[in-house]
């Protein structure tokens, strides 16, 4: 699998010890704080959500040199893996304590007896869910492709990738959480027949999300090479690594859009919605982009492949949602 995953001779033992923390180990409390994050934030409690999260986060910060360096345990990988392991553990010891505090204000029940077989509830779950879930597969997909691209160019240019996409992670993440963050209102006021509320919330966060990304593409495209040496000394890694963060940040614009629309998708209930856009992101758009455009420029055209694929889709969301605003219900008591 670390070989399909596009991992090198010189990368895969390192992978494997990563792996076997965070997911062979870790899979359950690694899902599960994401879960109960999203119960959470779906009550309203944004605020908890986020410090369960980033909890976890800090943590992972604070252990990870002490696990990884040699002045610490010297574990390496897989010292970075038992930190993140350890970490969500953790986010999740928050949530369930928060639970327990606040049983009788809430209903997010993890009590196994609740449990129910009704054919409404899964249905209605997996309506949403399993395109969301098709789409995370999709991006997996997708960076398996670029990884395996990218092995070609030797282990410099896969360092010098990976870095990138952490980097670019930073901002993709706060507009990720931003559209994350309105799906309750959206749907709320959906259906509710709140039209002109709805319209108001996506419209004020895409001006937040778009000032936000412009700012971050300038300061990464005019630092780019600066933010690589930040992460690796390495000249080479940032020679590659500079031009990838110039690629890759040129899109970010579109991205943030497009997440929105998937939010406000998933918060209406269009999960088919949602399965579309995954996979004109993924198997339509972005994958024949990488093998165009390492064809026609190679190794550095893999950077500009999410942008062709985010710029198309960003057009198609602002069609989408222009509908869903004009033929959203009407004043539908709740």
């Amino acid at each position: 699998m670390l070989e399909i995953l596009g991992t090198t001779p010189d990368t895969s033992a390192a992978t494997w010890q990563y792996l076997l923390w965070t997911t062979v180990c870790g899979a359950v409390p690694a899902i599960l704080n994401v879960v109960l994050a999203n119960l959470v934030r779906a009550e309203g409690s944004a605020l908890h959500a986020g410090i369960g999260t980033m909890s976890g986060c800090v943590l992972n910060i604070i252990l990870d040199p002490f696990f990884i360096l040699p002045l610490g345990l010297g574990m390496g990988a897989a010292g970075a893996g038992l930190a993140t392991f350890i970490s969500n553990c953790a986010a999740c010891i928050y949530f369930f304590i928060l639970l327990w505090v606040r049983r009788r204000d809430t209903m997010v029940c993890v009590n196994p007896k609740a449990f129910s077989f009704d054919k409404k509830i899964p249905g209605q779950i997996c309506a949403v869910g399993v395109p969301a879930a098709i789409q995370n597969l999709l991006n997996v997909t997708g960076m398996t492709v670029l990884n395996n691209f990218t092995a070609a160019y030797g282990s410099a240019a896969v360092a010098a990738m990976g870095i990138t996409q952490k980097i670019n992670m930073i901002p993709m993440y706060i507009t990720m959480g931003i559209s994350q963050g309105i799906m309750p209102l959206v749907g709320y006021n959906y259906s509710s027949g709140n039209r002109e509320r709805m319209k108001k919330a996506v419209t004020f966060t895409v001006k937040i999300s778009i000032a936000f990304i412009l700012v971050m593409s300038t300061v990464y495209f005019t630092c780019s090479y600066g933010l690589i040496g930040l992460f690796m000394k390495d000249s080479e890694v940032i020679a590659y690594g500079g031009r990838f963060l110039r690629g890759m940040c040129i899109g970010l614009v579109f991205l943030s859009i497009d997440f929105l629309a998937v939010g406000v998708f998933q918060a209406c209930g269009m999960g088919k919605s949602s399965l579309i856009f995954a996979i004109l992101r993924k198997v339509v758009l972005e994958i024949p982009a990488l093998f165009i455009l390492n064809r026609l420029y190679p190794l550095y055209g893999l950077a500009y492949a999410q942008t062709c694929a985010e710029f198309v889709l960003a057009i198609a969301a602002v069609i989408l949602l222009r509908r869903i605003f004009k033929e959203a219900p009407q004043d539908r008591s709740i």
